[in-house]
């Protein structure tokens, strides 16, 4: 596989399953169709520049980069509750959703992290 076919996996997969992921989870809080397409211009924001810190921070963490993530989940977290709250308005508490969103995105990315093909 070339560099470039692995860095766009690198980035393209995680973004794939964060939208499949996060679109369920704004099922199941029931949003709208304007706050679902919110939801989704957020994450192809937040998503791919989560993983390009993460790509280039990796190499100066040689101990591990368990803090960094969780540093960077915190801040999308909050970053995206405030980007859906200008984007849609105060009529819902966007925090819940943000945090659950992101939980279950993260929680399946992981879980497709630990599984061996």
């Amino acid at each position: 596989m070339s560099d470039v076919s692995a860095a766009l996996l690198y980035f393209l997969v995680p973004l794939a399953l964060t939208i499949a992921v996060e679109a369920l989870a704004g099922v199941c809080f029931r949003l709208s169709k304007e706050e679902q397409r919110a939801l989704l211009r957020v994450n192809a924001l937040t998503n791919p520049s989560l993983c390009l810190l993460l790509y280039f921070c990796r190499p100066l963490l040689p101990r591990g980069d368990a803090w960094a993530v969780v540093l960077l989940e915190t801040a999308v977290v909050l970053g995206e509750w405030r980007l859906l709250k200008a984007l849609c308005g105060t009529n819902r508490r966007y925090f819940p959703v943000s945090l659950a969103c992101n939980a279950a995105s993260f929680g399946a990315g992981l879980l497709l992290s630990l599984i061996r093909f």
